[in-house]
């Protein structure tokens, strides 16, 4: 079982990445922690911690994405103090020790994960690298039933993902387009029962995210210490 495969279609910095990073991230980790970035595509946020005195480690199942974000780490690397690295890897199985990190960021990855049993692994690998008391910086599309664009969307593919919330994303947005990949909304629910018993939440965010085709949706924000 592999997370996220359709997202390897992508090429360098053609990877969607357009939910932008809040302040809470930066009110919670102190600089120079140690941070592992799930899904971290070409880099957009890792390179931004990185300007900001964070050391990190990104990954992604997309090699292109990796090629790329490693060419740019050649260059940054020399100009900050923060070091950045990338390697191609699976959330399911990350090739990183056992409470390595001092902080663990999920920016609009958990979409990605559609299958509900791999997001508990997920999770439970992100709960493993973190040191203990270690920050998870969560923010993900929610579930907006009260949006016509998404209500359509999921009912529409309810019947062949069988899952409430999960749909095709097709390449002009509009049905019968290309389809491009599979993603989930969640409910602020699913979220806090995926930490449960794992992690501490500390803090919930309801706010608006960007989306591939540029619309405003509903997302959601957890910082969470590991328990």
């Amino acid at each position: 079982m592999e997370t996220g495969s359709g997202w390897k279609q992508f090429v360098g910095k053609q990877t969607p990445s357009t939910v932008e990073l809040n302040g809470l991230f930066f009110n919670k980790v102190p600089t120079e922690t140690k941070v592992v970035d799930f899904g971290c595509a070409w880099g957009r946020v890792g390179f931004e911690l990185q300007k900001k005195g964070y050391h990190v480690c990104g990954f992604d199942i997309n090699e292109h994405s990796i090629e790329y974000a490693s060419e740019q780490a050649k260059k940054t690397n020399n100009k900050y103090p923060g070091k950045i690295d990338f390697i191609t890897a699976d959330a399911l199985n990350l090739p990183y020790e056992t409470n390595y990190f001092g902080a663990c960021i999920m920016q609009a990855f958990l979409t990605t994960v559609t299958n509900p049993e791999a997001r508990n692994e997920v999770i439970t690998e992100a709960w493993r690298v973190l040191a203990p008391g270690g920050i998870l910086y969560l923010a993900d599309f929610g579930q907006n039933w009260n949006n016509p664009i998404y209500k359509a969307r999921y009912l529409r593919d309810y019947s062949s993902t069988g899952e409430k919330g999960t749909f095709f994303v097709t390449e002009d947005g509009k049905e019968g387009g290309k389809e491009l990949f599979l993603v989930h909304h969640y409910t602020l629910e699913e979220l806090k029962q995926l930490l449960k018993n794992r992690f501490a939440i500390e803090t919930t965010l309801s706010t608006t995210f960007k989306t591939f085709h540029g619309n405003n949706t509903l997302g959601y924000i957890i910082v969470a210490k590991k328990i």
